[in-house]
């Protein structure tokens, strides 16, 4: 135990995103996620023009974990109108998947990933427009 705590020490302390070790008696197989960080000259920021009056606000359906996006059994497309509760995608993490559902009643504006892609914690996938039902 005490080897398997200093190598766990050792891994953790380095920049190795693997580490795996064998012995005749034991196994140790050990992953690291990591995170790609880019150089800040290239990371693009993009100022969103702030909504008209009369224009609805933008929401944003984002990553709730890490994973990789799958996208429903009918994948949603700019246009495609969903309701508030509606699974719009799953994330697969750990190889189980979780589903994603949307926060209002909406229309679909832009679809911002592709199957299979993985994802970040809080990562965009899709920007809806609010639709209010008329009240008669």
């Amino acid at each position: 135990m005490e080897r398997i705590e200093r190598l766990l020490s050792l891994f953790h302390r380095s920049d190795a995103s693997e580490l795996e070790v064998e012995t005749s008696s034991w196994r140790l197989r050990v992953r690291r996620q990591v995170a790609l960080v880019l150089p800040e000259e290239e990371v693009e920021l993009v100022a969103e023009p702030a909504p008209s009056q009369g224009e609805p606000a933008p929401v944003w359906i984002r990553a709730p974990l890490v994973g990789f996006f799958q996208p429903r059994s009918q994948p949603l497309r700019v246009g495609d109108r969903v309701q508030r509760g509606e699974v719009v995608c799953l994330i697969r993490a750990m190889g189980l998947p979780n589903e994603v559902r949307s926060p209002i009643d909406g229309r679909v504006v832009e679809v911002l990933v592709e199957e299979g892609v993985a994802v970040e914690y809080g990562q965009p996938l899709y920007r809806l427009e609010e639709e209010y039902e008329a009240v008669a």
